[in-house]
């Protein structure tokens, strides 16, 4: 009994701190497509594919704070974690 309430809770816990839906990644997307920065990837075609269809790239996206994402889109972190994201997957898949 003890066992499997413990591993409930590292299910849930883990599920939590990691947590993220589509509908995050959406919400978080159609908030940086107020960027002019963002604008310019999406109008590149490797970094378009890559925000569109790439699952890590989408799971760093949807991992923003959405509230802080909300209020200033504009912020030079999200500028960088995305670009930081997105050169880590061109040079990966260069090789």
């Amino acid at each position: 009994m003890i066992i499997l309430l413990d591993v409930f809770s590292i299910l849930m816990l883990s599920s939590i701190s990691g947590s993220f839906s589509e509908d995050d990644t959406q919400h978080n997307i159609e908030q940086l497509r107020k960027t002019d920065w963002f604008q310019k990837y999406l109008n590149q075609q490797p970094y378009r594919d890559l925000l569109i269809f790439d699952k890590d790239v989408r799971k760093v996206i949807g991992r923003l704070n959405n509230k802080k994402l909300a209020k200033n889109p504009q912020r030079k972190a999200y500028q960088h974690i995305v670009t930081k994201v997105l050169q880590r997957k061109i040079i990966v898949s260069a090789k």
